[in-house]
């Protein structure tokens, strides 16, 4: 895979003063990790890394989606905030992986696939999609997730990363749910059909990964106390057995309610 390039000049000035924090990162360089403890956390904050680059390519493509749909004024401001919000968290995850020794690559392809079909609907129906998948469910999702890895990270520069990417993450969850319950409202029948086959397709992979990791472990070991995890925790990450319990406990409490509540079950 690619390597996530630097540049100095001009252009760097301008992307600290976007994306830039005060977060003190030689505190990682100098901490004492065993080895493969060490290439777990790089090949987890380089997978970060990758999603993170895909989603600034996915909110530039709902910003421009919005704008073709001529979406009310107001509403393209959160497109354009949350463009600036996912490419300052793929900094910080890119700078994780640097300080761990490792180097930040780029999603596989670059650029983001996009299947003719999906191309081939109006921009408001490409929007709503977008936000039913993205916005609304995998947000959520990531929000629930980034919540409980912060809650138990002890080292500082992990715990500081994980801090600025929740508070962006919050208002991206947020403004997805307001942006598809207010989109809804301009579609027929068959636009509602869409965004529910959108939702389902979003649903399946979670679904799929709880049950993979799951159906491995006793029903007793279902339960977040039985994995405090401390190691895992300081470095930001956690098991498949934890992360697939987080996501479970929030489909359950917040993501299908809410799929329930704007009939897109």
């Amino acid at each position: 895979m690619p390597p996530l390039k630097h540049v100095g000049g001009t252009f760097k000035v301008l992307h600290d003063q976007l994306v830039a924090k005060d977060i003190d990162f030689e505190s990682l360089k100098a901490l004492a990790i065993a080895p493969d403890l060490r290439a777990h956390a790089i090949a987890i904050w380089s997978h970060r890394v990758e999603t993170e680059y895909r989603s600034i390519q996915i909110m530039t493509r709902f910003a421009g989606e919005c704008l073709a749909a001529g979406d009310p004024l107001e509403i393209h401001a959160g497109a354009v905030h949350a463009i600036a919000d996912e490419l300052r968290h793929t900094a910080l995850c890119a700078s994780v992986v640097e300080a761990l020794g490792g180097l930040p690559t780029l999603p596989d392809p670059v650029e983001e696939p996009l299947s003719a079909e999906f191309l081939a609907l109006p921009a408001a129906a490409r929007a709503l999609g977008t936000a039913v998948g993205m916005l609304a469910i995998s947000e959520t999702l990531s929000v629930a997730l980034i919540e409980d890895l912060h809650a138990r990270a002890t080292e500082s520069a992990i715990e500081a990363v994980l801090h600025a990417t929740l508070a962006d993450e919050d208002d991206h969850r947020d403004y997805g749910w307001d942006y598809v319950a207010a989109s809804l409202g301009r579609f027929d029948a068959e636009g509602r059909r869409y965004a529910r086959m959108v939702a389902d397709a979003a649903l399946r992979p979670h679904e799929a990964q709880i049950q993979a990791s799951l159906g491995t472990v006793d029903e007793s070991e279902h339960d977040l106390a039985r994995h405090p995890e401390p190691e895992l925790a300081a470095l930001g990450l956690l098991s498949p057995v934890r992360q697939a319990l987080v996501i479970r406990e929030t489909l359950r409490t917040k993501v299908l309610p809410r799929l329930r509540d704007l009939d897109l079950l």
